[in-house]
């Protein structure tokens, strides 16, 4: 049979909130058995040692008004008994009896039924491993109470901390932190973990245990305990927690993906066109939290990595907590690409761009990749589909063109914005064949770098020795460089109409090479 020690007892046995009320070094004391006192004094006869006595203060001092909880203290030690668990007022004297004895004295809830924990702690005994499961499957039915009354994920992992005496962290499937419940060392090393697979594992210094949410491909993510050690209780609760959570989750899940689709539904039904009934779209928008007569943009996340279901999942739930973050009641659809969200603009105290950059900024911790393009405003409902073909626009030419790091606005694009209208007739193909198309077919076949070196020469306005430079070649290098260009396109780069041909006809490459990305939009 297994030692049971006065941790067990408290952990295991005696009524929830009972808590340590001093002597918490003697909590390893191995208990033999339990007692409580008898109707008549002595109040307890026949100890041998290694007994937990259970008394209730008020019945104690009806069986001798002068025996004070301190006098126990120093009695009982003396035998020695290994805690006292009590009923009632806990005065400094006893507790400085039990500090000097080094007798764990424990401070029972004062509703507590003395009888039923006695009658816990002699289950504890007599079998350890039945008690433990009957604690654990009680601390289930608790768990799903909770979770029934709407305690929500805090409530879950509080409680989960308030049964082990351990921290608690609850993660995501890729081991990003989504709750915790912890103090001191626990907390800082349930922060910086980040779990990928259930088990056992120590990290900086604390024993922790892994326990997952769900299994195969219905995880929904990892609860972990940490403290100085884990023990078979700790294990069981968090099997026990790890049931209710998965629920918890999956019922969040539920809701969520129900309002994604929701509001998705709001914003296709807007896109598909003009309604029949304005006054009825107003209403509908309001009752999810839009105000439709504001102005709104057009806004695109991305995940710059990867395009994947998760990515977009992952995508949609930091954009929802970044939109919280801001106080911004946004309408959102998921689509192939990402998410599209149109951004309420209230007056002119901030651009649309300071908007969709603040938004950003929120979203980078969680998607450090995120690509974010924004189109023009949209005054009226009427104008969201113009706004998202302009927020399409900037998402596919501003990844080759501007810099990721910053919001892509279409209001940047230039004369890209008007290639882009020509992107698919025949003068701007016929334009590109008489102009740049030689230098690109030699570029290909040569290897040659005809096009960056045009490119470079514009960019730095004409100036030989900076575009030299930008290249990191030679002066003679770049002027031969530009008689081939002269000679295979048949442009002369010192006739003003011919050089804006060839600048031109250099956006027109970059615009004609979206023709194939664009299927992803």
């Amino acid at each position: 049979m297994a030692a049971i020690t006065v941790n067990d007892v408290l952990r295991l046995a005696l009524p929830p909130g009972t808590g340590v009320a001093a002597g918490a070094p003697g909590l390893q004391r191995q208990v033999t058995w339990v007692v409580t006192p008898r109707a008549t004094l002595p109040a307890f006869a026949n100890l041998r040692g290694g007994e937990i006595a259970l008394v209730s203060l008020a019945a104690l001092q009806a069986l001798d008004d002068h025996l004070t909880l301190a006098n126990l203290v120093e009695r009982l030690a003396a035998v020695p008994i290994s805690a006292i668990g009590v009923i009632g007022e806990v005065s400094d004297s006893a507790r400085s009896a039990a500090e000097v004895a080094r007798m764990p004295l424990l401070g029972l809830p004062l509703g507590a039924d003395l009888r039923e924990a006695e009658r816990e702690v002699q289950r504890l005994i007599s079998d350890h491993e039945a008690q433990l499961e009957r604690r654990a499957a009680q601390f289930g039915n608790l768990l799903n109470q909770r979770s029934l009354s709407g305690a929500g994920l805090p409530g879950l992992l509080e409680l989960l901390t308030e049964r082990t005496g351990r921290g608690v962290a609850c993660y995501t499937t890729s081991g990003e932190l989504r709750g915790l419940k912890a103090r001191g060392s626990a907390r800082v090393a349930l922060q910086t973990l980040r779990p990928t697979d259930p088990g056992a594992n120590n990290h900086l210094g604390q024993s922790i245990w892994v326990q997952a949410l769900g299994a195969g491909s219905e995880r929904l993510g990892f609860l972990a305990l940490a403290g100085d050690s884990i023990d078979e209780w700790d294990r069981q609760a968090a099997q026990q927690g790890a049931t209710a959570l998965a629920l918890e989750l999956a019922k969040e899940q539920a809701v969520q993906a129900a309002e994604e689709r929701l509001r998705g539904d709001f914003v296709q039904s807007v896109l598909a066109g003009p309604p029949a009934d304005s006054e009825a779209l107003l209403r509908r928008g309001q009752e999810l939290g839009y105000d439709l007569r504001k102005s709104h943009v057009a806004l695109l996340c991305t995940n710059g990595e990867s395009d994947t279901d998760d990515g977009g999942a992952r995508i949609t739930m930091a954009l929802g907590s970044a939109l919280t973050a801001l106080k911004l009641n946004a309408p959102t659809m998921r689509r192939a690409d990402g998410v599209l969200c149109y951004l309420p603009l209230n007056g002119r105290s901030l651009r649309p761009r300071d908007i969709a950059e603040q938004l950003r900024a929120q979203l980078v911790p969680d998607i450090p990749n995120v690509v974010v393009a924004i189109g023009k405003d949209a005054t009226t409902v009427s104008a969201w589909p113009r706004s998202l073909r302009e927020a399409e626009q900037a998402l596919l030419l501003g990844r080759q063109l501007l810099d990721t790091a910053h919001v892509l606005d279409f209001g940047d694009l230039g004369v890209y914005r008007l290639l882009l209208l020509l992107r698919e007739s025949p003068e701007l193909w016929e334009f590109y064949r008489t102009t740049l198309a030689a230098l690109t077919d030699y570029d290909r076949k040569q290897h040659a770098e005809l096009l960056k070196t045009l490119e470079a020469f514009f960019a730095n306005l004409g100036n030989l020795a900076r575009a030299a430079e930008a290249l990191h070649v030679h002066r003679n290098t770049l002027l031969y460089r530009l008689e081939r260009i002269t000679e295979i396109s048949g442009l002369n780069l010192d006739d003003a109409e011919e050089r804006l041909a060839l600048w031109l006809a250099l956006k027109a490459h970059r615009v004609l090479q979206t023709l194939d990305s664009d299927e992803s939009l």
